[in-house]
């Protein structure tokens, strides 16, 4: 339904609502605006202890299995060691769904996520780099697109016609070895990084809880919906559809393409990822905020935007299991569902930020 953007609430400490100097009214605003900062403290506290912390350090514990596959593979590469390795890659993933929207602090001054899933992953660079035995070239930025889930994704499904074609470049050339190992070094190691430097940034980061573009609040909430629009409704769906390309529709740029199988379950882990944090999980959350502190005209905000959620991943669960099957045979289903993500777009980014009193910190150049 349409909504009014309104100010509702004053999210600032130490800013009154309201003109009046009667001394009621002064009393009852900051009765009001310390309430708004003991939920925003609570809910950052939230999002460090039960979403931020938990979620890297089970990424950062599939990815120690997923390493141990790879040296197993690397040792004995066969039928059994690939597909150890390939159930490995696919757990791993999956837990990455429920970091990528983390891009603050220790993520965001490393360009971590920079160097975990960028896709489509730069075959030509990834080949180039094997055939030289070279690989520092990873040190630099242009070769992101070389790295990360998307790169392993093409060296355990993509770098030949089958299985056995595979498993004969590993077993004839140990370069193939050798940049699995050092894509699965990397991941790792960035990721332990990550993972241990939010234990030195925690306290700053439940501590930020004023209404400024840097404060921890402002950061995470635009980073949530900079996620949702561009990593989650863009990546996943409207770049591969043609959305932002005159209708050209592009296969070759769904996540997992390699893989050929596993596009919807990786969108549906990353839709359950966002679901949750939004609700917060009985906790203090944006769903939490909205209820409390929206006025009339804005009450049922929150269901709108769960209600939006749910059609978008009804819509992801009618998809084809490989997303390059669905563009190629049936490319209207996917417009649909990016489409019904679309629209939750607005609700969040529009709707939601009039009632948190934060402004976007970041450029749309999607003209939505």
């Amino acid at each position: 339904m349409l909504k009014k953007i309104a100010v509702l609430v004053t999210i600032s400490v130490g800013l009154l609502i309201g003109c009046s100097d009667n001394s009621s009214s002064d009393s009852t605003s900051s009765q009001t605006s310390q309430t708004v900062w003991e939920q925003k403290s609570q809910m950052l506290i939230n999002w460090a202890d039960n979403f931020i912390i938990p979620n890297y350090q089970n990424l950062s514990n599939k990815l120690s299995e997923l390493e141990t596959a790879v040296t197993n593979f690397n040792v004995t590469p066969n039928n059994e060691t690939l597909e150890s390795t390939r159930l490995s890659w696919l757990e791993a993933y999956k837990s990455w769904q429920h970091v990528e929207m983390f891009n603050i602090g220790p993520a965001e001054q490393t360009f971590y996520h920079l160097k975990m899933n960028v896709y489509p992953t730069a075959t030509e660079n990834i080949d180039a780099l094997i055939a030289s035995g070279d690989f520092s070239s990873l040190d630099n930025s242009p070769y992101n697109s070389a790295q990360g889930f998307p790169a392993m994704d093409y060296l355990l499904f993509g770098i030949a016609a089958d299985d056995a074609s595979i498993l004969n470049l590993y077993i004839t050339n140990p370069n193939f070895s050798n940049y699995l190992t050092e894509i699965m070094d990397r991941m790792v190691s960035n990721t332990n990084y990550v993972n241990s430097e939010w234990n030195n940034y925690r306290g700053s980061f439940i501590a930020s809880v004023e209404n400024t573009a840097t404060s921890s609040a402002n950061k995470m909430t635009n980073d949530f919906i900079y996620y949702y629009e561009k990593g989650f409704r863009a990546n996943k769906f409207g770049i591969p559809v043609g959305i932002f390309s005159g209708g050209d529709i592009f296969p070759e740029k769904v996540e997992a393409y390699h893989n050929e199988n596993v596009s919807r379950l990786l969108a549906l882990e990353a839709m359950d990822a966002i679901k949750t944090f939004f609700n917060g999980n009985g906790n203090p959350s944006l769903k939490q905020f909205l209820d409390n502190f929206a006025t009339e005209e804005m009450l049922g905000l929150s269901s709108d935007i769960n209600a939006q959620l749910d059609l978008g991943k009804s819509s992801i669960e009618g998809l084809d299991s490989n997303f390059v099957n669905q563009l190629n045979n049936d490319f209207l289903g996917m417009a649909i569902t990016y489409d019904n993500i679309q629209a939750c777009t607005v609700l969040l980014k529009t709707d939601m930020l009039s009632v948190l009193q934060i402004a976007t910190d970041y450029v749309d150049a999607d003209g939505d």
